[in-house]
């Protein structure tokens, strides 16, 4: 499954890529996530709960950020493993930031999400719509807390 999309926020770039380079910081955002914790300089570890349709997963995860170029991409692989249905996670993402006008930050990003076991059966509507219902989570929350910084 592959999801894209963009995010502006009225906040300098600066700022933003800040929040978006720091995944203990970003986990704040995400619904569900907890525990994260550094294993090294791009290497996190944590947890996540999410319901995707009839279940309710339990996963840990480890995402790794394989590329970085400061204050405008970032790459991280994140695999994860939900202990009650035993389905693996594995993505990508790829975001990247555009500061147009000044004080505007435009943040694209793309995911390939592979899942394979039992949550691969509900197909990719069902996995498409949690998902979807995330990102608009992890989107407002940046706003929120990069627009009030700025004000």
């Amino acid at each position: 499954m592959k999801l894209t999309g963009t995010i502006v926020i009225n906040a300098p770039i600066d700022r933003c890529w800040a929040l978006v380079r720091n995944p203990v910081a970003l986990a704040a955002c995400v619904p569900g996530i907890r525990d994260v914790h550094p294993v090294d300089e791009r290497t996190f570890e944590g947890s996540i709960t999410a319901s995707v349709g009839p279940l309710d997963g339990d996963f840990t995860f480890t995402a790794v950020i394989t590329r970085m170029e400061p204050p405008s991409s970032i790459d991280v692989e994140v695999t994860g493993l939900d202990s009650v249905t035993k389905s693996r996670l594995e993505t990508t993402v790829t975001a990247t930031l555009l500061e147009d006008p000044p004080g505007t930050t435009t943040l694209a990003y793309r995911a390939e999400v592979r899942v394979k076991g039992r949550l691969a059966i509900l197909g990719e509507m069902v996995l498409r719509a949690t998902a979807t219902m995330m990102v608009n989570q992890v989107a407002g929350c940046l706003r929120s807390r990069l627009e009030a910084a700025s004000s």
